[in-house]
């Protein structure tokens, strides 16, 4: 839940060294950043996530902006941290299921005897895209930024992740429809990935 107009002074109170206000930045968005992280397969997300806010308190002094830069700024740090531990590590991410349960979860409720089945599915799509791809759909469906705050974040123009989005909403929904090609299992796809269009800039 943002924190809304009281937003300047829970930043000011934080550039000061309160715990309280760091406290409070830390449960609006820690649990977002962390669904994020184990969506990209971070191999030790809660890890990443204690690196990621390390350098937000770092750096605080240097962050100029309202409540969805600062958003945005603090997933921009995440997403760098995250290629890090990549890069690190030596490999890419395996196991990537938690954030699009959360967007399936959130966008259509599965009946009961269909949920493992559904979860399961959800794992092995979302294996199916690259880093970026997951990356950007995550971003754009699960927690709702824009084009520009996506591109910021992950380092890209925004016509790349305009292609990304596109190409990550395709390969989607073609696999959905493969696998249920019943009326049921595309109701359910079209919960599962909504109609964001790429070119939508919102």
């Amino acid at each position: 839940m943002a924190i809304g107009t009281r937003f300047p002074e829970v930043l000011l109170a934080a550039r000061s060294g309160a715990d309280g206000a760091w406290a409070e930045l830390f449960r609006d968005l820690g649990p977002g950043v962390l669904r994020f992280l184990k969506a990209q397969g971070a191999a030790d997300p809660e890890d990443c996530l204690g690196d990621c806010f390390l350098e937000v308190v770092r750096n605080l002094h240097r962050f100029d902006g309202g409540e969805d830069a600062f958003r945005a700024w603090v997933f921009a740090i995440s997403r760098a941290r995250l290629v890090d531990a990549w890069r690190r590590s030596e490999r890419r991410p395996k196991n990537a299921s938690g954030g699009l349960e959360e967007a399936e979860r959130h966008h259509h409720q599965p009946a009961a005897d269909g949920a493992m089945m559904q979860r399961e599915s959800v794992a092995r799509l979302l294996e199916g895209l690259t880093p970026d791809q997951r990356s950007v759909l995550l971003l754009r469906v699960l927690h709702q930024f824009s084009i520009q705050e996506t591109a910021s974040i992950i380092g890209k123009g925004e016509g790349a992740v305009k292609l990304l989005h596109h190409r990550a909403i395709r390969r989607l929904r073609r696999a959905l429809l493969a696998a249920n090609d019943d009326e049921e299992g595309e109701s359910w796809a079209a919960g599962l990935v909504p109609s964001l269009s790429p070119t939508d800039g919102a």
